[in-house]
């Protein structure tokens, strides 16, 4: 009974290689017991290669984006070099409220992170805090708003190298705790109860 979850979505690198029909992902879904907890990967993808489909990468978010309304299901966001306007369509045309989610591996700077936790989304902490200085976003960060992920099998933090496991997340929290100065304990008992509130798990 306290098996596997999953989330469903389509990533944005994959909009022109894979359709999003709107029926078929509200069955999957639906199916399952309930095990569906969150709608995502979705979002935007502005690398080089990607960034030529802005707009059909929009076009899906949006659909992706009335599906986790219409289930009530949070949103896993994915933005890679793209806040601007992602923050832009969840402010003009995702106005409801009550919204939850999180940003997944949060690469913005405390500005764009304000305006994510202000729509009700919490901020996905990983790997990536070993690779770009996001030390002074999350001191400022609020500990009801972090979520840790493993963000498997890349992002690998440090001290470790090569492939990424999930157990290897305990660097990520050890380093958030730091900064934060609070215990390691407190972080990882307090990012587990939100990610259980977040998910309805």
């Amino acid at each position: 009974p306290q098996g596997v979850y999953a989330a469903i979505g389509l990533h944005p690198i994959h909009v022109l290689d894979e359709e999003f029909d709107y029926a078929k992902y509200k069955e999957l879904a639906l199916s399952g017991s309930r095990r569906v907890v969150a709608i995502g990967e979705t979002g935007l993808d502005y690398k080089a290669e990607y960034a030529p489909y802005k707009d059909k990468q929009k076009e899906i978010f949006l659909k992706q984006l009335d599906l986790a309304k219409e289930l009530n299901l949070p949103l896993i966001i994915h933005c890679r070099m793209a806040h601007a306007d992602l923050i832009d369509i969840l402010n003009t045309k995702y106005q409801i409220p009550n919204t939850s989610g999180v940003v997944h591996c949060f690469t913005g700077n405390w500005e764009q992170a304000q305006q994510y936790m202000n729509f009700g989304f919490s901020i996905g902490l990983n790997g990536i805090i070993f690779k770009l200085d996001l030390d002074a976003v999350i001191k400022k960060l609020p500990l009801d708003k972090i979520l840790l992920e493993t963000d498997c099998p890349y992002l690998t933090p440090k001290p470790m190298e090569g492939r990424n496991e999930p157990l290897f997340v305990k660097y990520v929290a050890e380093k958030a705790a730091n900064l934060k100065k609070i215990s390691y304990e407190e972080l990882i008992n307090k990012t587990t109860q939100n990610a259980k509130t977040l998910f309805k798990i």
